[in-house]
């Protein structure tokens, strides 16, 4: 008898992770989540909240867009299901800050220089691709470096900068960010408003150089 009534306990989400896992596990028929944060109500803020969920949906382009009312609402009635009585849960949107990379590097001799810097653009585009993201994850430009000094052909990384994309009217996101105040010892963080970082145009906005000792 103990077994049975402690069952139906057993599907309850009790953490924010268990919150995170059971948002990006909703049902398509009900909409789509592709990326999601828990954390607790900001401080100070006027909310009878005990849990906020920041969520954001894709396009058919698979690039990140603020998902819209009728999935929010169904975000929560889905969660509903499984929250413990005692939970409020608060469905938000998260912040898109879109950049954009230039890099110079110097090669080796004999070495073709638009095909490293190709190789370069398309080591980048994989490691910037949006489905590895999530949000409120830094931006480690060392580990660019480093990735860069990998590629055959390459013998220095000179330089990689990263700056913010935005504008609606040039297709990027509203928020503007800066991303030079926010790097921090060569770690680049994301806006305390839970935010995610997204190369949205990789094709054009990956631009390398190759330059001289």
């Amino acid at each position: 008898q103990n077994t049975l009534s402690s069952f139906s306990t057993q599907l309850r989400n009790v953490t924010s992770d268990d919150y995170l896992i059971r948002s990006l596990s909703m049902p398509s028929r009900y909409g789509v989540i592709a990326k999601a944060y828990t954390a607790k109500p900001l401080a100070g803020e006027n909310s009878t909240a005990t849990l906020c969920v920041y969520v954001l949906s894709k396009d058919i382009n698979n690039r990140l867009v603020t998902a819209s009312t009728g999935v929010k609402n169904n975000l929560v009635t889905y969660l509903n299901q499984y929250r413990m009585i005692g939970d409020v849960i608060t469905i938000k949107d998260a912040f898109v800050i879109n950049f954009c990379i230039n890099f110079e590097i110097i090669t080796y001799p004999n070495y073709n220089s638009n095909e490293v810097i190709e190789r370069c653009i398309v080591a980048l585009r994989d490691y910037f691709h949006i489905d590895k993201w999530q949000i409120n994850q830094p931006i480690i430009v060392a580990d660019l470096f480093v990735m860069l000094d990998a590629i055959d052909g390459v013998q220095t990384v000179k330089n990689v900068i990263i700056k913010n994309k935005a504008g609606t009217t040039s297709g990027y996101s509203q928020w503007a960010y800066d991303m030079d105040g926010a790097n921090q010892n060569g770690t680049i963080f994301p806006s305390l408003d839970p935010s995610i970082f997204e190369l949205k145009f990789p094709n054009t906005d990956i631009k390398g150089s190759v330059v001289n000792l």
